[in-house]
Order: C-alpha cells, then structure tokens, then sequence
C-alpha cells in the first residue's frame, strides 16, 4: 500500500497545496506553525475520517473559508484508488472513494495508516480510553466486522443508560433486556478479537524493541478485564453481569459491565513500565508497540499500511532514529515524517513546508 498523491484545498493553514510524497521516506521540515503537521494530519483523515488533534471537523477547514477538501491517491496490490473528503462548516463531511459516496464506517481499512506523534505518551500514561482506543483502531483497520460489532456494541451501551435516565425521569422501570443481550453478543466477540491480537502482537512487540534498542528487552501487552482476573468472552458471563448489576448501574444510569470498561497494561521485564519505566523507556515501548501494530496489519492484510511520525526528532535520540530507519527500510515501508530540521541521514525526499 502506498500514498501516490494527496491535496489539500482550504484545509488548515494551506490554500491548494498538493503533495507527491516518495515511496520510501518523505520528509516535510520547515519553522514551527509552517504546517507541517498538518500535512500528516490530512493523510490520516483520509484514512480513518476523522483528525488525531481535535474532534471538531470544523477547525480542519481554513480560516474563512466555508469548505474544504481533502484529495488522496493511492495504490494497494497495483491497483489505484482515490479518497475524497469535502469538509462543509457546521455541515458535517462527505467521503467518496473513487467516486462513489461511502458512510464514515466504510472507510475504515481502505487506506491504512498508523500514527505517532508526543501526544503517543498518552498510550501508557493516560487513561484507559486512549489504550483501548489504540486497540480498536488497530483491528478496526483489518477486520470490518469488529468495526460493526464495536459500532453496534457502543450504541446499545448507549440505549441501556438512556432507558435508566427515562426511566429516573418517568419512574418506570426500564426492560434493558434486548440491550443486555446485544452487549452480551457483542462484548463477546470484541474481547475475544481483542485477546487474539493482543496475544499476536506479544509475538512480535519484543523483537520491534529489540530492533529500536539494540537489546532485547522483554516488553509483553496485558489485557486487563474490568471485573475478572481471567478475561471472558462467553456471552453467558456478560449477561450474568450485567443483572448482577443492573440495580446499581440503574441508580447511576450507566453500564459498570464490557469491552469499554477494560483496560492494557505494558510490562518491560516483568515490571508496570508506566510506574517503573523512564520517559524515554516508555516513548520506546510505545514506538516499539506502533511497529508491532504495523506488522499485525502486514499480516493480516499481506500489506503495510503507511506510517505518519510527527516531530520524531523531538522524541528519539539519534541512536533509535536511525535503529528505526534501518527497519522501516528493510520492510519498504512508506513513511512520512515532520521536523523542524531533517532527522534522519538516510535517503529521503524532504519537502520544505511554508517555501514557495
């Protein structure tokens, strides 16, 4: 898979700006607020239809302007392909592949991407949402089944708390019955999906870390379920939950119970790295963490998807930048990457971005 060509009009600080990005390592350098990052940010919008900066479509369209468009071209097993997204303030967006309009979740997994960026720390140091977050998009992009289970999960999640908030109001007690037994389904697939990659990407995590240090470090992703020592994935065990607990998640109109409650955990050596590791260990295993998602989407795609570095300068040391170049280049993988100066010594094609 390869990024050919993308455009952006009126999006972001860019007016018309149209990028041939190279099939190996593309570089966009220039001053800070140049927009550098915006680049990166539209080729990842292309991909999953929404920005990894704000969740308010409208800040991705130029400053007065009313609209603004996103064009890519790319090609996967020969075969070429072309995304558009036509931003419309305070309207929402449309999204068409090779013309033809397709829904939000249809776009998932055509043009595959992975991203890291400062913000990556989140991963290990955030909250739980950010880690499933990176779970679910993962497979999202391979498997569009887990992409309707998790949408369909989500919204019946969302039809059981708001039958508690009506029933709070009205006083009658809710039948949660045909929302409890869709989370039940749901929840079970999702969690065994999520056990399975996880248990793929332990096979692979340690020799990514190896690859970035040098060392082999014994870096392992656990899957922590909320109420369990031992993951489930039986339906049954989901429906026992959730009337288990159907009184109390009534007084507080939500769902104490599935996927959404859980969490990962990321153990170097047999020690939590997000109490015990470094900054610089964690930035590490989260890079090493990226490559494996990279690898699991090879393998179950037979393709790369595209990798987006913003400011990996700022957050590798020479040494893994390089460790990390040597690996992208065996692999052939298309990368592009922004910096305020060019990071890497190896072959690239480097764009200036705010040069006429």
């Amino acid at each position: 898979m390869k990024c050919v060509k993308f455009r952006l009009i009126q999006i972001r600080n860019m007016e018309d700006t149209t990028i041939l990005p190279d099939e190996g390592l593309t570089i966009f350098t220039g001053e800070n607020g140049s927009g550098k990052t915006n680049l990166i940010e539209a080729v990842y919008y292309a991909s999953i239809g929404k920005s990894f900066r704000t969740g308010n479509d409208n800040e991705m369209i130029r400053l007065g302007d009313e609209e603004g468009t996103i064009l890519l071209d790319f090609t996967i097993r020969d075969v070429s392909h072309t995304i558009k997204v036509k931003l419309t303030r305070n309207q929402g967006k449309k999204i068409f592949f090779n013309d033809n309009p397709v829904r939000k979740k249809d776009l998932m997994g055509l043009f595959r991407t992975v991203i890291f960026t400062p913000d990556e720390l989140q991963l290990i140091k955030g909250a739980p949402v950010f880690r499933r977050r990176f779970l679910d998009m993962e497979i999202s992009q391979v498997s569009p089944r887990y992409y309707a289970e998790l949408l369909r999960y989500t919204r019946a999640v969302q039809q059981r708390n708001a039958a508690f908030r009506n029933a709070r109001m009205t006083g009658i007690i809710p039948d949660t019955n045909i929302w409890d037994e869709q989370i039940g389904k749901c929840a079970a697939y999702i969690v065994r999906k999520r056990l399975e990659t996880v248990k793929k990407m332990n096979g692979t995590v340690p020799d990514m870390e190896s690859a970035l240090t040098g060392n082999r470090e014994n870096l392992e992703i656990r899957y922590k379920q909320a109420g369990s020592d031992e993951p489930r994935f039986d339906e049954e065990w989901f429906l026992e939950r959730l009337a288990a607990y159907r009184e109390e998640d009534a007084k507080f109109c939500h769902t104490s119970v599935g996927p959404h409650r859980d969490d990962l955990t990321f153990f170097m050596n047999g020690m939590d790295i997000s109490i015990y590791g470094s900054q610089g260990q964690q930035r590490t295993a989260i890079l090493a963490m990226k490559l494996s998602e990279m690898e699991y989407i090879k393998e179950e795609t037979s393709e790369y998807p595209v990798l987006l570095l913003d400011d990996i300068g700022s957050e590798l040391d020479s040494k893994r930048r390089k460790a990390l170049m040597n690996f992208l280049e065996t692999r052939n993988i298309q990368t592009m990457v922004t910096g305020t100066d060019v990071p890497f010594d190896h072959k690239a094609k480097i764009i200036e971005v705010g040069k006429e």
